[in-house]
């Protein structure tokens, strides 16, 4: 089976948007599967080797060697009525030893720990995401268009080894960010997704999450 009859299939299965995701980080990757998960509501989608994700008490520990898959959810999120994504991760060591290739470049694409928040165009190629970021070097407020895709916008939300062992919350107005770093007006968020990968920097890395979520409207 060719990767387009593949990515065909997974489509039929997975819906609409999980096709989109395809489409949206092509570059990063020869082809892409789905894949279910161990984690409850979430499906895997596996880019490159794979990234394992288990329950580790209140937590998803993801453990990542030369490979970059993630865990994606549907969500269908009016933002007017309720805009702030919320997250937390921790991580105790940087991706190590790796390439030491610049963030911005396609061969120093990986992060310890990314949280997506995924709005679906009309057409797959129209998908954008906010791909909020660990980053090894850029300081927190930083951002960039993916090296692979200029439908992702990497935007940073910690960086450097400050504050391994800790644990961080993020409390994001998708809604802003999405009118900020693309300059559109989203009514929803269609999906959101974590992911720790290493494929491009052919590292190692850990890190716990405490999955992203829409707060609850009061």
């Amino acid at each position: 089976m060719s990767t387009m009859d593949q990515i065909q299939k997974e489509i039929g299965m997975y819906g609409r948007i999980l096709g989109a995701v395809v489409c949206l980080f092509a570059g990063a990757a020869m082809a892409a599967e789905y894949a279910p998960s161990a984690i409850d509501g979430w499906q895997s989608i596996i880019f490159k080797g794979h990234t394992d994700y288990q329950r580790d008490g209140e937590c998803v520990r993801a453990t990542s060697s030369q490979a970059a898959s993630g865990l994606i959810q549907e969500v269908n999120q009016p933002l007017a009525s309720n805009p702030i994504l919320t997250w937390r991760w921790q991580a105790d060591a940087p991706i190590e030893p790796g390439k030491n290739a610049p963030e911005k470049d396609k061969a120093g694409d990986d992060f310890v720990a990314r949280a997506y928040v995924i709005q679906e165009g009309f057409f797959p190629w129209q998908t954008k995401a906010l791909n909020y970021v660990w980053s090894r070097e850029h300081p927190v407020g930083s951002y960039w268009p993916n090296p692979f895709t200029s439908n992702a916008m990497m935007v940073v939300v910690q960086t450097g080894e400050s504050g391994l062992g800790e644990w961080h919350t993020f409390h994001r107005d998708v809604r802003a960010d999405f009118k900020t770093y693309f300059d559109i007006d989203a009514h929803t968020a269609d999906a959101v997704a974590v992911m720790t990968d290493t494929d491009n920097t052919g590292g190692t890395a850990q890190a716990c999450y405490q999955l992203p979520a829409f707060e609850l409207t009061k």
